[in-house]
């Protein structure tokens, strides 16, 4: 078993140039990365998270070490704060994801350009003013294609990702009116997302077709059917992450794109107990 360090909140310098945050999700439950670095639990106002820490990098697993917490559990301020406390001033999300159109086969790839979410969006404003002009980084994107093109073949690039409240799927009528807005579903982007970028930290996003949505294509969606593709995409996402980190110089070559916030005291990590 790996051992652990403790970082507390402001306590851990960086790297020069930055690190690159990654968060892995589903497509990872059940698989053991190889990464090199050690493994850090990281003290915030808003939790503890464990992070995977290398000299280029940070990768965190959304839902916990133990692969333990249910999409509306996940702590998503506290993953964000840990990551800026790590020095991270870009990051990328890998997601599962129900595909909305017939045309998004199995286990393919597509780097959203956008992201929606109907549900009110997690926020670290309190009673100040903090604004943003949400935008999936173009730089990232386009680094991102190169490495999926690399590793897993034919992607999907541009196309809308949104989120739903899960943990439930989505009923056939919310995927019918979904599908006139996006391509692509998921439980956890556009929270992190909006969190990450409130902290200033510029975000792209990777996602694996790991089902078709509710009653989009002939065959029924059952939980088995799910975990059978998801156990396909495994071996695919840990390419797709050996990858990024073999392209991490370019990923971290350009300096942070640093989304626009209107704001009039922006709050700092060691802010917002509850």
């Amino acid at each position: 078993m790996a051992q652990e360090s403790l970082v507390e909140q402001g306590g851990l310098g960086t790297s020069a140039g930055g690190r690159l945050g990654i968060l892995g999700g589903s497509s990872f439950l059940g698989a053991s990365p190889d990464l090199p670095g050690e493994t850090r639990r990281v003290r915030t106002s808003r939790g503890e998270v464990s992070v995977r820490v290398g000299d280029r990098f940070a990768f965190l697993s959304r839902h916990g070490p133990g692969q333990e917490l249910p999409p509306h559990r996940i702590p998503h301020h506290a993953h964000a704060l840990a990551l800026e406390q790590l020095g991270v001033r870009r990051a990328v999300g890998l997601f599962s994801v129900g595909a909305l159109h017939r045309e998004l086969a199995l286990g393919s790839a597509v780097i959203p350009e956008d992201y929606l979410c109907l549900h009110p969006p997690p926020t670290f404003a309190d009673q100040e003013r903090l604004h943003i002009v949400p935008e999936l980084d173009p730089h990232l994107r386009r680094e991102l294609s190169r490495v999926a093109r690399s590793t897993v073949g034919p992607v999907r690039e541009g196309g809308v990702y949104v989120e739903t409240r899960g943990p439930r799927f989505e009923t056939r009528a919310e995927i019918r009116f979904l599908a006139h807005h996006a391509d692509v579903v998921g439980m956890t982007g556009a929270s992190e997302a909006t969190l990450l970028q409130e902290r200033g930290i510029a975000f792209a996003m990777l996602a694996m077709v790991d089902n078709m949505a509710h009653g989009v294509g002939d065959a029924r969606l059952t939980m088995e059917r799910f975990e059978a593709q998801l156990a396909r995409n495994r071996v695919r996402a840990v390419e797709l992450l050996a990858g990024i980190l073999d392209r991490l110089p370019r990923l971290l070559a350009e300096g942070p794109k640093v989304p626009h916030q209107t704001t009039s005291s922006t709050p700092s990590s060691e802010e917002h107990d509850g």
